[in-house]
């Protein structure tokens, strides 16, 4: 029976070691603080949690997921910087604009701690959330910033969380891409990666109304309903390329008005997919 003891521990704790295991670590400080956030007006914690991970067991990971009306959001930051709570904390906040939609930032998991309290986003939401309100409605979207591969530069990434319903629903971002970038404190002429379920655009310097017109017409003239930008150098193939889904009849139209675009994307293969 000691042996078969031994042998089941011993199992469990390879299957540890393995999976990376989450335990709970409950601390006092973290608690306050969630507490403290939960109790500022118009703020909801989705997720509160301190936990370690097999084998190591150490470095607790500390997390909070919250959701926040638009007029609440300058109070829990400030609720955030002033806490005592001395270990990072991995914030994500879903902020719910005055004008109809989400904006969902997120922290990294990993930081000094120490000194700093304050979240550490590299989008600054309470700028965003004015000027993408002035543009679009009904959207809920991540804004993230995304560094770059093979020295090429980082993006400023909105993404549809939720598909919208109307396949252009996302031109309006489109055609604002930098003005959106700047509000959200982005600083640089990094690309601006606008992207949902059926179509992805990555927005360089001085392209938001051109593409947002190219766009315009594949929807509308031409019967697209899937465009998808695959021009940030991670394909699996190595080949940067536009691929579009739309009628065959309408191929050679599209890839014309792709070619005379006048965008970075124009001289690019493109790669027709199968139609739903």
């Amino acid at each position: 029976m000691a042996a078969t003891g031994l042998a089941v521990g011993g199992a469990t704790l390879f299957s540890w070691t393995i999976s990376e295991t989450p335990f709970d670590r409950p601390d006092p400080g973290f608690d306050r603080l969630t507490a403290q956030v939960a109790s500022v007006p118009g703020v909801e914690v989705r997720e509160s949690a301190r936990w370690v991970e097999a084998p190591v067991f150490l470095d607790p990971t500390s997390r909070l997921v919250l959701d926040v009306d638009e007029a609440s959001l300058p109070a829990v930051l400030e609720t955030a910087c002033s806490t005592d709570y001395a270990d990072h904390v991995a914030w994500s906040f879903r902020v719910l604009t005055d004008g109809g939609n989400a904006v969902s930032v997120h922290g990294p998991w990993e930081g000094p701690g120490g000194a700093s309290r304050c979240p550490e986003l590299d989008v600054d939401p309470a700028g965003l959330l004015g000027p993408l309100d002035g543009v679009v409605s009904g959207l809920d979207l991540q804004a993230a910033v995304w560094d770059g591969t093979d020295g090429r530069a980082g993006r400023f990434s909105l993404l549809a969380i939720e598909d919208p319903e109307a396949p252009d629903a996302l031109l309006p971002l489109v055609a604002h891409a930098e003005d959106l970038r700047a509000a959200a404190g982005v600083v640089g002429d990094r690309p601006v990666e606008i992207s949902g379920s059926r179509i992805s655009a990555l927005v360089r310097p001085g392209e938001q109304e051109r593409y947002a017109a190219l766009l315009a017409e594949l929807l509308g003239r031409h019967g697209v309903t899937g465009f998808f930008d695959s021009s940030d150098g991670t394909q699996t193939d190595g080949v940067d390329k536009v691929q579009v889904t739309a009628p065959e009849s309408e191929h050679a139209a599209v890839e014309e008005a792709l070619r005379e675009s006048g965008l970075s994307i124009a001289d690019l293969p493109v790669r027709f997919l199968p139609e739903p």
